[in-house]
This record gives C-alpha cells, structure tokens and sequence, in this order.
C-alpha cells in the first residue's frame, strides 16, 4: 500500500468512540482488574447502544479486553529503549505507535519510512546490522525471509492467539520448510466491489441484486453500461494480476501449491479463474487506465467510473480523494464479487501485510511487546482500523468500535459490518509462499495476449507457467 495523509488524530480518534478515558487507565503501569472493568464498561456505553441480539458478542469483547489487559501487557516500566520501524509515508502502524508509546512511556518511536525500504531492508539482513526492530512486510517477501531463517521465530509468541486470526493469514506466517511462524498477521485485505448505487440507477440498473448476481449477468450490465460512456470497473490496457487472483481465491484455487514446490496456476481453477476476466475484458466495461492514476481519480470525481474491485483498505486512500457530490461522497457502498458456477468465496485478497522482526534487530522484546498490543488488543487494533485497514485480530472485527465505524465515503452506513460478513469469506485454499511473485508478475506481463484472443486461455496459461519457472524456481523454499 502507498501512503496517505490522516487528518485524524489519535486523540480525536479516541474522543469519537468515547474511549478517552479508557486510554489513560489502560496505560496505568500495573492495571487492576476492577478498573479495567470500570474502563470496558465505559468503551461500551458510549460507543453504541447495543441491540440486544449482540449482548452476546458485547459480553465476549469485554473479557477479551479484561483477559488481554491484565495478562498480555507488561507493566510499562518494563520496556525501554528503542522501537525502529519501517513501513510506507503516513503508515496505519505510526497511528499504532501512539498508544503503544503512551503505554510505554520509556520507549522511543523511530519511523523513518525509507523510500527504497525493501533493498535496504534486505541489505541489512544479508549484513547483519543496521536492521529495523519491525517491517510492514507483504506475504511473498515475509515468506523468501523465513525460508531462509533471516526472521525472529514468534511461534511460542503467537500460539496463544491462533484462534483470534483467520486460518488465511495465519498460513502466510508459516513457513512449511521450518515449521515455525515468523510474522504477526496484519491487514487481511479482505476485497469487495466498491459501486455507486446513484449513478447504477440513473443509468437504468436501480434494482441490482448484488448478493446473486452473477459474473454474467455483472458483464452484460457493463457492456451496456459502457455504451452509454460509463465504466462498472478498472482495467488497464497493459493488463491487472490482481483481477485474475481475486477470481482464482473465488474458485478455491491458488497460484503456488501450499508446500510452495510447486506452480498450479495452470489447472482447471486457473484456467477458469482467466476466463472469467476475458469475459470482464470482452465486456468492454473497463476503464482504460492506469489504477488509481491521476486519470483513475478524475473519472471517479466525474462519475465516469461508477466502481470498482478493491481491498479494505483501499478507503483510506478514498477518502483523500472522495470529497465532493459529483464524486459520490458519502453515496458509495461495496458488494460482495458476483458469482457463478465453482466459485466457492465472495471476496479475496489484494495486498495484505504482516509485522515481522528481523533477527539482526537489536529491540527485539520492544517489537514482540508492539506486535502483540498492535494487533492482539481492541485497542491497538482500532488505532490500525481508523487508517483504513482491517486489522485480522476477531474480537476487534466483533466489537462495536469496529462495527459503528463511519467514513464520509459511505455516509451514515456502517460500512464494516459488510467486511466483517466478507472475512468469513476469505479462502484457506489460496497460498503465497516464496515464488509466488514471480508468477504473479508473469502474469502480469503475459495475460494481454490471452485477454485479446491472441492465444487460448488454455494455452496463454501453459506459456505463463513456463515462463515463470526459471524465476520461480530461483525463489522458491525449497524442502
């Protein structure tokens, strides 16, 4: 993800949801049962009034922050020192820091976003020092580093939480080769179809069923949309990877086998997973440009681009580009991806960062100790969520601080009540081991000739098979 100015502050933050309070018992060196209750009971009351059908799910948060509070956190005198992160501009794990910092006063933040993060990144490794405490890492490159034993192994660390993370972005923590976790599970990326409901009814489609329709159905719509000088989605001439794996998650399929010995993308799923954007392409109801290029956000503000598929997370960048009527702020709202025949999951990853620390890192406890409050407790969580990613930890993704969430991009709805319908969505089929980005940028530069018929499906797939494999085998973790 790039990066994108916050107006939100942390305290502003805390004073919307009614937790200012909260904050400054939590961050009490030694914290006491009953004034933890006292600070649970209170986030509670003021954030919503909760309808009685979900006291359950309420019930189940509060001894989750009791349990996480008194027994997770170490008294605040404890750490000190350092904490060096590196991650992109205006990042979601900066805004984390804040809470983190105030609840251990004695550690100094350091984020100097680096612009050539990754060469640096793994320069530093390779030479043993100058290494960050935490990196924002994508599952590939988090995947390549712990095949090759460069990162702290937080398996004893994050066994306890198993259960809080969706079995997906567990599996992109794992390393089959050693048998170990090396990351803590970040953003999960959940994906949808972001549209403008407005535009779709001016244009003769104000009745959509948008939890049946199907990917045939979603094509028709947008040939005939097209002609009337309008776009249903982003598909630039070059062509877009990313459509083709959110059709192949849909499928059940994966790219790379999950012992990652192995490229698949060529199978039936792989081959219907193409398809399926050949006839998105064919349909002529993508815009011709670059993704979320100057152009790209010209069209959205003039309502030349009515929608598209997109992560979680693409709202933060939204909503510094979203800010008037003609744009639609406060009118768009997301579906789940159409449907069809095989397809086992409505939605599916773009993106998807983990934190990991470096065994060459010098603050090591520091970054276990933030790993655990950033994305092991509601709190930290939510400081991550107001950014506009989708923090993995469930009971943050069950609490009212994430379900009561607006955005001027979608208005008065409670727009995250629709990813946390979608992240029961992700498939545990699809795996990004090492290698897998070599298939993915395979695909990236070959698939055009398949989308304009110049090759079979069939056979455009066997070609990016053989050619990805010489670099795939080059990067690969090998067993």
């Amino acid at each position: 993800m790039l990066g994108m100015e916050k107006k939100l502050s942390r305290r502003g933050f805390l004073r919307a949801f009614g937790i200012g309070a909260a904050v400054s018992a939590l961050a009490a060196c030694k914290p006491k049962v009953v004034e933890v209750t006292k600070v649970v009971e209170k986030v509670v009351k003021e954030t919503v009034v909760v309808e009685k059908e979900k006291e359950k799910v309420v019930t189940k948060v509060v001894e989750k922050v009791v349990k996480q509070t008194v027994e997770v956190q170490k008294p605040a005198e404890e750490l000190t020192g350092e904490l060096i992160f590196w991650g992109h501009d205006q990042h979601p794990i900066d805004l984390v820091a804040t809470g983190f910092v105030q609840r251990h006063p004695k550690v100094k933040w350091i984020s100097p976003h680096p612009a050539d993060r990754g060469q640096k990144f793994t320069a530093a490794m390779a030479a043993g020092s100058g290494c960050p405490d935490l990196f924002w890492a994508e599952a590939t490159d988090a995947q390549t580093w712990g095949c090759n034993e460069l990162l702290t192994d937080l398996t004893e660390e994050l066994l306890p939480y198993k259960d809080d993370f969706h079995p997906l972005k567990l599996n992109e923590t794992y390393i089959v080769k050693t048998g170990k976790y090396i990351g803590w599970p970040g953003d999960i990326s959940v994906s949808g179809y972001y549209y403008r409901p407005d535009k779709f009814a001016e244009l003769g489609y104000g009745d959509v069923d948008w939890e049946n329709l199907t990917y045939d159905d979603f094509c028709l719509m947008s040939a005939e949309i097209a002609k009337k000088g309008h776009y249903t989605f982003c598909f630039p001439g070059d062509g877009w990877a990313a459509l083709f794996m959110y059709a192949l998650h849909q499928l059940g399929g994966t790219a790379v086998s999950k012992d990652g010995q192995k490229i698949t993308v060529a199978d039936e799923k792989g081959i219907q997973a193409m398809t399926i954007v050949k006839k998105l392409w064919d349909s002529g109801g993508g815009l011709d440009v670059s993704w979320w290029s100057a152009p790209y956000w010209g069209a959205l503000q003039d309502g030349t681009l009515i929608g598209d598929f997109a992560a979680a997370w693409a709202r933060g960048f939204w909503e510094a580009q979203i800010k008037t009527s003609e744009a639609g702020i406060g009118l768009w709202r997301i579906a789940p991806f159409p449907t069809g025949p095989g397809i086992k999951y409505r939605s599916g990853v773009w993106g998807g960062a983990q934190l990991v620390n470096p065994k060459c890192s010098k603050n090591k406890e520091n970054a276990i100790a933030f790993m655990k409050y950033g994305f092991g407790t509601i709190e930290g969580a939510g400081l991550a969520g107001s950014w506009g990613i989708v923090p993995g930890y469930r009971p943050y993704l069950r609490s009212p601080l994430f379900l009561r969430m607006k955005s001027p991009v979608f208005g008065d709805w409670y727009f995250n009540e629709f990813w946390a319908k979608q992240e029961k969505e992700l498939s545990t089929e699809f795996y990004r081991p090492a290698g897998w980005g070599a298939v993915n940028g395979i695909i990236q530069k070959e698939m055009v000739p398949i989308l304009k018929g110049e090759l079979s499906v069939e056979e455009g797939m066997k070609r990016i098979v053989e050619l990805a494999t010489p670099d795939f085998e080059r990067t690969m973790c090998k067993l």
